[in-house]
């Protein structure tokens, strides 16, 4: 394989990416600026980017690229999303979707606000200034048996309404108002059909189903009551939730839509006249026996009223990855699944492969510096984080497409502390080694003249 081969791959996504600008003048400037936040140390605004490309002169230009030429993040990432359901395999497409705080110091900024802080701990809740985004990834791999990775395929900016400064009290009262129709479940729903329109338009895409999967603050009305067509929805619920059963339509007479009420969640669980069931699962790099329940022909009348769905009821696992460990998955978990009728062993897989998800947002956060470039333009606020969110799902698919996501000779040796099997390379590695040929290829562009 070529040295440069990675690099090229990166390229060559970032110049499918920049065809979502209209301005042909702007492409050549995102291709660059992408290598540059990808590769350029910390922190990564768009000067430290061109900085580490050596560029000189007005910068103005490029920052203009954000805030001025007109482009939509949206079609910045259509061809991630094809070529990740490539990846995908034969199957349903598992994805998943959640939100996520970026944290900020100014309170001017556009679309920043006072929210809960997630890290604060359970008995002392902090506030801490941020900007909300909502991410959806697709889950793909490099083949059958290997592991799977979250490829992010939207980002979009879902700050809360807000009154302008200054309003009055009717105006007041109409965001309060307003408010309780508009928050971040209404805008996951807008991005599920969304998504769902864009895997149709793809070759072959109208006959794949959609997994998608959620956690608890997705639970509600306004997420789960009206879905696509040929998409199914794994949500987490709570231990307390107050289900009923199905009641068939000759059974229906005057107002009656409703069967019996069932159980809790937690109370189905405990109860030894539910079938328990077993089946092998893939967690934590090992197979593990994870035991289940599953009750069918339920309905939630106060979120999805008398639509059909299942509930999967799972037992906690309790493993430690080491010796000594911290115990993980020691609460159980109860899963509605509703929309279109899916396998019980796809939603449970759907729900296991959430928490790729989770290390999208450690690596866009901890590694790449998403959020910390300091834009105030309201449309910079917007496209700046999620290009280099594209970028990163763009990495990614590079390192799928040339390396077959295996930790080969192209990396550095691992320290010798490291006993683990290493399943596939971090984002830290595919870092070190995308800078390190971008190095070598101005070590060559170099040597030339001097050559000649």
């Amino acid at each position: 394989m070529d040295d440069l081969s990675f690099l090229a791959e990166v390229r060559l996504f970032l110049q499918r990416m920049s065809l979502a600008m209209p301005d042909p003048r702007a492409r050549h400037r995102v291709m660059e600026v992408g290598i540059g936040l990808l590769c350029g140390e910390a922190p990564k605004t768009i000067t430290s980017a061109l900085e580490w490309n050596g560029a000189h002169g007005d910068w103005s230009a490029d920052y203009r690229t954000f805030s001025k030429t007109r482009w939509r993040t949206n079609d910045l990432f259509s061809p991630i999303l094809a070529e990740a359901t490539a990846w995908s395999g034969k199957g349903p497409i598992f994805a998943a979707m959640d939100d996520s705080l970026l944290r900020k110091t100014g309170r001017k900024i556009p679309g920043t606000s006072y929210a809960r802080d997630p890290l604060s701990p359970p008995f002392h809740m902090n506030l801490i200034l941020g900007q909300r985004f909502l991410q959806t990834s697709v889950m793909a791999r490099a083949g059958k048996g290997r592991p799977w990775r979250a490829i992010p395929v939207a980002w979009r900016h879902a700050p809360p309404l807000k009154a302008p400064r200054g309003a009055t009290k009717q105006q007041k009262q109409a965001v309060k108002e307003a408010r309780k129709t508009y928050n971040i479940s209404t805008v996951g729903r807008e991005e599920l059909f969304r998504l769902r329109a864009e895997i149709d338009r793809l070759p072959d895409g109208f006959r794949r189903k959609l997994i998608m999967t959620a956690d608890g603050g997705f639970a509600n009305r306004s997420f789960l009551r009206e879905l696509p067509d040929r998409t199914t929805v794994v949500a987490r619920i709570r231990k307390d939730a107050r289900l009923r059963r199905v009641l068939p339509l000759e059974k229906r007479k005057g107002n009656r839509k409703y069967g019996d009420p069932l159980p809790t969640p937690e109370e189905m669980l405990r109860d030894a006249k539910v079938r328990t069931r077993r089946m092998s699962v893939y967690v934590g790099g090992r197979r593990r026996r994870l035991r289940y329940k599953v009750v069918r022909n339920v309905c939630w009348p106060r979120v999805t009223r008398d639509r059909p769905a299942m509930l999967i009821l799972l037992k906690p696992l309790g493993y430690r990855l080491r010796q000594g460990g911290k115990l993980l998955y020691k609460q159980p978990a109860y899963l509605f699944v509703v929309g279109d009728e899916a396998k019980v062993r796809h939603a449970i897989q759907a729900y296991l492969l959430r928490w790729q998800i989770e290390v999208n947002f450690r690596d866009e956060k901890t590694i790449l510096g998403v959020g910390k470039a300091q834009v105030w333009n309201p449309n910079s606020v917007e496209r700046v984080p999620a290009f280099l969110v594209a970028c990163y799902a763009a990495m990614l698919l590079a390192n799928m497409n040339v390396l077959n996501d295996e930790r080969d000779d192209h990396f550095d040796s691992l320290p010798p502390w490291r006993n683990d099997e290493v399943l596939h390379p971090s984002t830290r590695d595919l870092v070190r080694l995308l800078r390190k040929q971008v190095l070598e290829e101005r070590e060559l562009c170099a040597a030339r003249p001097h050559a000649a």
